[in-house]
C-alpha cells in the first residue's frame, strides 16, 4: 500500500470516527447504492428458428437461456454500477446433411452454447448528464442491438447520454462489439469486414419529440479509414378524430468508406431513402412504404439490425439500386376483448437490384410476413403470469431471376419471461 494511500484511508477512517453525523450518512448512502435503489432482472428466453430453402440443408434449432443483470442505485446521487450476463443453450440442434443448427444464429457454429459478460460499467452522473464507461447496452438508431435471436449486441464504449433543453443526444467512442451470436469482442473494424484493422468508432446521435405527435432523430458515426454514416428522419402524427390517426414518416442515410479505404481497397459510397404512411382506425392498422437504396454500393449495417422501413422478417431489401414497396395491416384484438394479442401482415415487393462492382442483374423478391404477438401484461391473469410474452413469426421469400423461382420459407416461435426485484426505495 502506498504512503499516500495509506495516510488517505488513516485520515478518512479518523474523520469518520469524530463525525458520527458522517458516518451515518455514509451508511445511508452505501444501504441505498446497494439495496434501496438496487434492481436485478431475470430474463427468460426460448427460441425456435426453421428455414428451409429448396435445397438442404434446413437451418433449425431450439435454444434456451436469457440473461441476468444487476444495477446499483446511485451513490451520493453521482456513481452507479451494473453488470449483465447472457448465455444461450442449446435444446435441439442437429448436426446433419439434411438439417443444422448452423445459419440460426441462434448458437455459435456447430451448436455450441455459451456464457457472456455482456454489460459491466461504471455510470457517473452531474445534473442527469451520465458518462457510462466500459460494457453496455447501446441503442442509438444504425449502432443498437439487433436483438432478434437469443441474446442482444452489446458494446464496449465509453459516452455521454443526457439531454440539453428538449434535445436528448448521445456522444462517445464505441471501441468493440459482442454480436448476437458470438461470446467475445472484436473492435468495430473487423466487426464491419476490414481485415488486419483495428479501429474503434466515434459515434453521435440527437432527438427531439417523437413520432406520437413528431419527431426528428439523427446520427453519424466515422470508423477511421473503414467507414462512415450518417442517417435522419422526421416522423409525425396527424389526428384526424378519436379513431383515426395518421403518421407519416421519412427517412434518410448516406453511407461510404473513409480515409484509406481499408474495407474493400477503394472508395465508394451509396444512399438510402424512404417514406412511410400508417393509418391507425381503431384496432386496425394500414401501411405502406417504399425504400431506395443509390446504385453505387449495397448499403451496409455491421453494428446493428437495418432500420430502414421496409427491412423484413428474412430480407432487407438494402442491395445496390434497389427499390421495394410494402403493404400491411394490422388488427389489435383488444378491440374484442383479447387484450395483448395483435396481428400483423404484410407483402413487400424488391426490384433492380444490382451486383455495384459489375452491374449484374439480382434477383426480383417478394416477401410474405404474417406476425402473431401475445403479451399476458394487460390480461386478468396472477401477477406470475403477466411477464409472459409469446410471438410466432412466419415469412414466406421467391425470389425471381431469369424465368426461375428461388423460394425460402422461415418460422420463428420466441418466448420471453422477465423478473424484476427492485429495491424498496426504488419501487415506489
Amino acid at each position: 500500500m502506498s504512503g499516500v494511500f495509506r495516510h488517505g484511508l488513516v485520515a478518512a477512517l479518523t474523520f469518520l470516527a469524530a463525525s458520527p453525523v458522517a458516518a451515518q450518512d455514509l451508511k445511508s448512502e452505501l444501504q441505498r447504492f446497494l439495496y434501496d435503489e438496487a434492481q436485478a432482472t431475470v430474463h427468460l428466453r426460448s427460441y425456435y428458428f426453421d428455414r428451409t430453402g429448396q435445397r438442404p440443408p434446413k437451418n433449425v434449432a431450439l435454444a434456451g437461456g436469457g440473461w441476468i443483470g444487476l444495477q446499483s442505485g446511485w451513490f451520493y446521487d453521482t456513481v452507479q454500477v451494473g453488470a449483465v450476463g447472457y448465455t444461450t443453450q442449446p435444446l435441439w440442434a442437429p448436426e446433419g446433411r439434411s438439417e443444422t443448427s448452423n445459419g440460426t444464429r441462434l448458437l455459435k457454429h456447430d451448436g455450441y452454447g455459451f456464457f457472456t459478460l455482456g454489460q459491466a460499467f461504471a455510470s457517473v452522473r452531474w445534473q442527469d448528464q451520465v458518462f457510462t464507461a466500459y460494457r453496455q447496452h447501446i441503442d442509438e438508431l444504425e449502432v443498437n442491438p439487433r436483438d432478434n435471436r437469443m441474446i442482444p449486441q452489446t458494446f464496449e464504449a465509453y459516452a455521454m447520454r443526457g439531454a440539453v433543453g428538449p434535445v436528448r443526444y448521445f456522444g462517445g467512442y464505441v471501441a468493440a462489439i459482442k454480436r448476437r451470436d458470438e461470446s467475445e469482442f472484436i473492435n468495430m473494424a473487423e466487426a464491419a469486414g476490414a481485415r488486419d484493422v483495428n479501429a474503434g468508432m466515434l459515434l453521435g446521435t440527437l432527438r427531439y419529440g417523437n413520432a406520437d405527435t413528431f419527431g426528428v432523430r439523427a446520427g453519424s458515426y466515422v470508423v477511421p479509414d473503414v467507414l462512415w454514416s450518417s442517417y435522419g428522419d422526421v416522423a409525425g402524427t396527424v389526428t384526424i378524430d378519436d379513431d383515426f390517426k395518421l403518421q407519416l414518416a421519412a427517412q434518410l442515410g448516406v453511407q461510404g468508406s473513409d480515409g484509406a479505404h481499408r474495407l474493400t481497397g477503394r472508395p465508394f459510397s451509396t444512399f438510402w431513402a424512404g417514406g412511410q404512411a400508417t393509418a391507425l382506425w381503431g384496432p386496425f392498422l394500414v401501411r405502406v412504404a417504399y425504400q431506395q437504396i443509390g446504385t453505387a454500393a449495397r448499403w451496409r449495417s455491421p453494428y446493428g439490425i437495418f432500420i430502414g422501413y421496409n427491412k423484413r422478417q428474412v430480407v432487407d431489401f438494402d442491395q445496390a439500386g434497389e427499390r421495394s414497396w410494402q403493404a400491411a395491416a394490422g388488427y389489435d384484438f383488444a378491440g374484442v376483448g383479447l387484450n395483448g394479442l395483435r396481428f400483423t401482415a404484410s407483402a413487400t415487393y424488391g426490384a433492380d437490384a444490382i451486383t455495384a462492382e459489375t452491374g449484374a442483374r439480382l434477383p426480383e423478391v417478394w416477401e410474405y410476413d404474417l406476425d402473431l404477438q401475445f403479451g399476458a401484461e394487460r390480461l386478468p391473469l396472477p401477477d406470475l403470469l403477466k411477464p409472459l410474452n409469446l410471438r410466432g413469426r412466419v415469412a414466406f421469400v421467391d425470389r425471381y431471376l431469369n424465368g426461375t423461382v428461388t423460394s425460402t420459407t422461415e418460422y420463428r416461435v420466441i418466448m420471453n419471461y422477465t423478473v424484476t426485484w427492485q429495491g424498496p426505495r426504488r419501487s415506489r
